[in-house]
């Protein structure tokens, strides 16, 4: 549509934003992916129709008619052109959160913490994590993720802010205050469009009410937004298992901190005492087998390789059997069967983890890595399109997830545009940086991310890449491909 209006001249990314999809939270993937849609139907494989001009700005350029008889058909490409622009446009802005006729859309922010000092820390998270995954089981709703909520974290926003960049349609807010024995929280859920309060609550409840507590709240939100709400039996949750909880997530919120050896033996030693002090909680095993992975992963655990393999998948399956609802159990699941080369069996436990909750963005990010490895990248691209839905704005994983797969697939020009495009780049994923640079030839700036690596990872080799990934990335042709471009950057043999 813009770019047709004004054929020849350039149009930045932002104003096909602003024009097109009209204010909605719209990343900038989406516009290259209608891009690369409209060059497909026009079989502008070089590019000279759509130009793509630096700093993410395009140009029709529309073609002659310098022989009468093809003029027609390229005016009808051109054309056609436009419609899939326009089409691209209108689904974009129906799949986007918030937009009618889908289903309701909510946000549950991080409630604040009132508790005395001392008791001060992870319980607000845990409580609005609950909330959320509780929500996600709801199939009339649609939950936005955690990651991209939490980051209005103490935000003086209004609230009709939050939700238009969250695509909203309503937001739950809440606070609670935890004394040692009771936990009184609060809730409101607030029109995302007028920030007119739908429902109001509060509940001052003994500890091992807590997820009860959440149950009730999250069937009052389904009943506000007047939806049917499946009938859920009601959780239960004993002092040992918040506690260990707790535990949990202090060591996840401690690794996301400070991701380092240290930080995770403090979560390991953590973890042995939860697992002791609890034996009947899920959370103490499903923890531990993650930082075991971490840990072989990056050599920061010594001992026998394979009784520690062994050991997390001890655990992780012990975590499914004390708590089989739990979603998080089955994530750990698949992250070490995945690690110790079950990949098939590794799909079938991501894939429980989002049956069990569809907002989990990490679980389906989990299930698209494990896609590709496999070759189903098809599949694996339609889970990162669900994640752009309920992630909206904290993707820097889902990019470096999508950007591999794109490279699998050879369109290593929308692999770069991918990778550019996320928030922030972990130093891990200069790896698949300098594979997509390599892709497009440019092996100067491939050594440049090659560098950005190892210097952080001086002992890292190619022969340690090959032993992390056989097994694992079973399409054929993928894994050589990969070290071959990994040591043709740079990357010691």
């Amino acid at each position: 549509m813009e770019l047709a209006r004004v054929p020849g001249e350039t149009v930045n990314q932002d104003a096909l934003i602003e024009e097109i999809w009209q204010g909605r939270a719209v990343t900038p993937d989406s516009v290259a992916q209608c891009i690369a849609e409209i060059r497909r139907v026009l079989e502008d494989i070089d590019k000279r129709i759509v130009e793509t001009v630096p700093r993410k700005v395009y140009r029709l350029v529309p073609p002659t008619a310098a022989v009468p008889d093809r003029s027609s058909r390229k005016q009808q490409l051109a054309l056609l052109a436009v419609m899939v622009l326009c089409i691209c446009a209108f689904a974009f802005a129906l799949l986007r959160p918030g937009a009618p006729p889908g289903p309701p859309v909510i946000a549950v922010l991080p409630f604040d913490d009132f508790s005395p000092l001392e008791y001060q820390g992870y319980l607000s998270d845990a409580v609005s994590d609950n909330i959320t995954t509780l929500l996600a089981r709801y199939p009339q709703f649609l939950i936005i993720s955690q990651r991209s909520s939490f980051t209005f974290r103490n935000s003086d926003l209004p609230v009709s802010d939050i939700a238009d960049r969250l695509g909203a349609d309503f937001v739950l807010e809440g606070s609670q205050q935890y004394d040692g024995t009771h936990v009184r929280t609060t809730a409101r859920l607030i029109d995302g469009a007028t920030e007119a309060s739908l429902w109001a609550d509060e509940f001052d409840v003994p500890l091992d009410e807590l997820l009860r507590a959440n149950s009730r709240i999250s069937r009052k939100i389904a009943n506000a937004v007047g939806e049917k709400v499946v009938d859920m039996a009601e959780p239960q949750m004993s002092d040992g298992d918040v506690s260990a909880l707790l535990i949990a997530n202090a060591a996840q919120s401690r690794i996301m901190r400070n991701f380092s050896r240290d930080s995770l033996l403090v979560n390991i030693a953590e973890q042995e005492q939860s697992i002791r002090d609890y034996p009947n909680s899920a959370w103490g095993p499903l923890g531990q087998a993650l930082s075991l992975r971490i840990g072989l992963r990056y050599g920061w655990v010594e001992g026998d390789e394979d009784a520690i393999r062994q050991r997390m998948d001890d655990l992780a399956r012990r975590g499914v059997e004390l708590d089989p609802n739990n979603f998080l159990a089955f994530h750990a699941l698949g992250r070490v069967l995945m690690f110790n080369r079950d990949v098939e069996g590794a799909i079938s436990a991501f894939r429980r983890a989002v049956d069990l909750n569809p907002s989990s963005s990490f679980a389906r990010n989990a299930l698209a890595q494990a896609l590709a490895f496999v070759g189903k990248t098809e599949e694996a691209l339609e889970e990162i399109a669900d994640i752009e839905l309920i992630d909206p704005l904290y993707g820097h994983d889902t990019n470096w997830t999508k950007a591999r797969i794109q490279w699998q697939r050879g369109a290593c020009d929308e692999a770069l545009d991918t990778f550019t495009a996320a928030p922030s780049i972990p130093v891990a994923a200069n790896k698949t940086l300098a594979a997509i640079y390599l892709c497009l030839g440019n092996a100067d700036m491939a050594k440049t991310a090659m560098t950005a690596f190892l210097d952080e990872n001086s002992e890292w080799t190619v022969a340690r890449e090959r032993a992390l990934i056989t097994g694992m990335w079973t399409a054929p042709g993928l894994a050589d491909r990969w070290l071959e471009s990994l040591e043709a950057a740079g990357m010691p043999s």
